[in-house]
């Protein structure tokens, strides 16, 4: 909805008016909706304003409601030529089916993002209902690749109190400073990272994430043992004479378990994980071949 503008009015325009004067004057205020207040708030708004602090959003917003994607995003239920089922996250729970979506980031970074984040806003929503009402029965597993093209506050949100409302998240990246970029400091990256519980660690080259992960996986005792030999031959009142000795020396020195740049020789397929709060595991993906 947006300002009228100044000058001699259309017929549309006079009901409009009048229409938001009943509202606001007339109808009682227990028959008043917060949907309706929030949009007469952007009718009263500064047109000039308005249009500032929105310019970088309606391009997105023409982008995600035409073509293919207004058809997908906002399908009419009253059009019969329309044979597709209408969905939702909710009925898609309740029937236990599955969603993959295929953002395609590489190709428009843009829509990806956003298409992202309303889907990552929409499943918050979900899972405090389901909290709410106590239907955490049926449990929610939730996979994002290249997370740092999609984190946002709901994903913060869902990573810190997401197993509250049945959901189980794994999100996957490359390194920390890709996560940094997206949310703007190392120290939101970190906050991020702080709210998994686990940890599953491929070859990394980037030495910021490296030492995340050697940080995660902790110290150990390492022992070293020295080995000294000394032997001594001299000649004492005409006979020959011979002295020798060993000594050992056993220090123990605090390492990390994993060292840093074993992470970067790591091979294809190989990883080392910090699961179930404390157990230190080193593994290999099997290849399936044909």
């Amino acid at each position: 909805m947006a300002p009228i503008k100044e000058g001699r009015l259309t017929e549309s325009q006079e009901e409009l008016l009048l229409m938001v004067s009943f509202y606001e004057h007339v109808l009682d205020k227990k028959e008043q909706t917060l949907v309706v207040d929030e949009c007469l708030k952007v009718f009263h708004h500064s047109k000039e304003h308005y249009a500032k602090i929105t310019a970088s959003l309606m391009p997105i917003f023409a982008m995600l409601t035409s073509g293919p994607l207004g058809d997908s995003f906002s399908p009419d239920p009253k059009d019969s030529t329309d044979s597709r089922p209408i969905w939702n996250l909710e009925s898609i729970i309740l029937t236990r089916s599955c969603l993959y979506c295929h953002l395609d980031s590489l190709s428009d970074n843009m829509i990806a993002s956003a298409v992202g984040s309303i889907l990552l806003g929409d499943l918050v929503s979900v899972a405090g209902k389901r909290y709410n009402l106590g239907k955490t029965d049926i449990r929610i597993s939730l996979f994002v690749d290249e997370a740092s093209n999609v984190c946002n506050n709901p994903l913060i949100e869902i990573l810190n109190k997401g197993a509250e409302g049945g959901i189980y998240t794994t999100v996957a990246m490359q390194t920390i400073a890709d996560l940094a970029h997206r949310l703007g400091s190392q120290d939101a990256a970190r906050m991020v990272l702080g709210n998994c519980n686990n940890l599953i660690a491929l070859r990394c080259k980037d030495r910021p994430t490296q030492d995340f992960v050697t940080e995660t996986f902790g110290k150990t005792y390492i022992h070293q043992v020295d080995t000294t030999l000394s032997t001594h031959a001299d000649t004492h009142a005409g006979l020959p004479s011979f002295e020798g000795g060993a000594s050992h020396k056993r220090t123990a020195v605090r390492e990390e378990i994993i060292p840093s740049e074993y992470l970067g020789k790591l091979p294809n397929g190989q990883f080392f994980a910090f699961v179930g709060g404390g157990h230190l595991l080193k593994g290999r993906v099997p290849v399936i071949t044909d």
